[in-house]
């Protein structure tokens, strides 16, 4: 692929806000690091990436944007996601989802900061490595990322962990920055008035539902089933969802369609542990065994249409699939934690701004309100991107007089 030299035309609109915020250096580096990785092939290390943007920016001056230099990541990366929203077309009180997650990242380095002993889930063994918390939003079947931690354990910051030069990192819980983003997201983005925050099990603590209440917003999340679990009328009555939740769904599970597929469910209204009043929704596929019990806050919705909404959380896991898979999310070799926490910044600003070129190329599609999208995947924008440079680099070739024929001689090449 082509060197990226200077700033292409198709990157004017998506990094119109952006731009506004960053002084003139920094938003060379950043523009040039961002379109880098989202079209990178193979791995991204800081040698890779001066490469591919040139001898003018080298591997020094790339390590200290992302470690010293003065800028804001997590208020870019919202700004990035907002601006996604808007293109969607999003209005105040659209529905909206917001997806807690996070993912693990074997690191062989000792010296990284941050680094710890996880249980690697994927792999089901314990090794060092970074544990990663996100948060994505999900309207009209679009993933929008939008916040982004690194967590460090309690012993790593008594040791004198810095989130910025002078700053002394503060621990907190898993379940405690998934919190935090809620608020954000509310202080961010006051419209979203309508939102559903979906989590796994392991955020369905008080944490993260009292933030989700405080916020106006309502939760779905599975409950693990060694809960204690007391029905309406029955307060003293507590059971083990265990048992409690098989039961029921012997008892009164009915065959219900959810988007296409049918699913067994059954509901029930009470008190969970650590969670209050919730309604139950028990769910399980015909055929099979397994079975999941949903919470939620909101009493009045239809097991259907909670199961339906908690379908949408899948979107996220495709996001750290992807990133990792397509956008070097964890190919990072930063030293300092300020540098890899921007770093992951970055990766999920290049996922924005490949979701950009999709929505652009299909403005039609994209204008029509409240109806689902289907994105190309990601191996597929980052080729239209690639080509995109290309186009870019031959427009520049063909204004000149002395490197006209090059550029013809180029576009043959990549015609054949």
């Amino acid at each position: 692929m082509p060197k990226i030299t200077r700033f292409p035309f198709f990157g004017k609109r998506f990094f119109r806000q952006v731009r506004k915020m960053l002084g003139s250096c920094a938003f060379q580096h950043l523009w040039r690091l961002v379109i880098a990785i989202a079209a990178m092939h193979g791995r991204r290390s800081l040698k890779r990436i001066e490469d591919l943007i040139g001898k003018d920016r080298t591997r020094q001056a790339i390590s200290h944007f992302l470690t010293q230099a003065e800028w804001d990541a997590p208020a870019l990366l919202w700004q990035s996601a907002l601006d996604t929203l808007r293109q969607l077309g999003f209005r105040a009180g659209d529905p909206l989802y917001l997806i807690l997650d996070d993912t693990q990242k074997r690191k062989r380095g000792k010296r990284m900061a941050a680094i710890s002993k996880i249980f690697l889930h994927a792999e089901k063994i314990y090794a060092n490595g970074h544990t990663i918390v996100g948060a994505a939003l999900v309207y009209r079947n679009v993933v929008i990322p939008c916040a982004v931690r690194l967590w460090a354990s309690q012993s790593r910051c008594a040791e004198g962990l810095e989130s910025a030069p002078g700053v002394p990192l503060q621990f907190r819980k898993l379940t405690h920055l998934a919190a935090d983003l809620v608020g954000e997201l509310r202080q961010q983005f006051p419209d979203a008035t309508h939102t559903r925050v979906l989590f796994d099990s392991y955020y369905l603590c008080p944490a993260v539902t009292q933030a989700c209440q405080q916020a106006g917003f309502h939760y779905i999340g599975v409950a693990k089933k060694n809960r204690n679990f007391a029905p309406d009328g029955r307060p003293h009555d507590r059971r083990k969802l265990s048992r409690y939740g098989k039961n029921v769904l012997a008892r009164e599970g009915r065959p219900t369609a959810v988007q296409g597929k049918r699913h067994i469910l059954a509901q029930r209204v009470g008190q969970l542990s650590k969670s209050g009043r919730v309604k139950l929704v028990f769910s399980r596929r015909p055929g099979e065994s397994a079975w999941v019990a949903l919470a939620t806050n909101e009493l009045r919705w239809s097991a259907k249409t909670i199961v339906g909404h908690y379908l949408s959380r899948w979107g996220i896991e495709l996001l750290f699939k992807m990133s990792k898979q397509y956008l070097g999310l964890g190919d990072y070799q930063l030293l300092e934690y300020r540098g890899v926490v921007r770093y992951l910044h970055l990766v999920m600003i290049a996922y924005l701004l490949l979701t950009h070129q999709a929505l652009s190329a299909d403005a039609k599609a994209c204008a029509k309100r409240l109806t689902p999208l289907r994105l190309p995947s990601i191996q597929q924008l980052q080729q239209t991107l690639r080509s995109q440079l290309w186009d870019d680099l031959i427009l520049k070739l063909e204004t000149g007089t002395q490197t006209r024929a090059a550029a013809q001689k180029i576009k043959a090449l990549i015609q054949k």
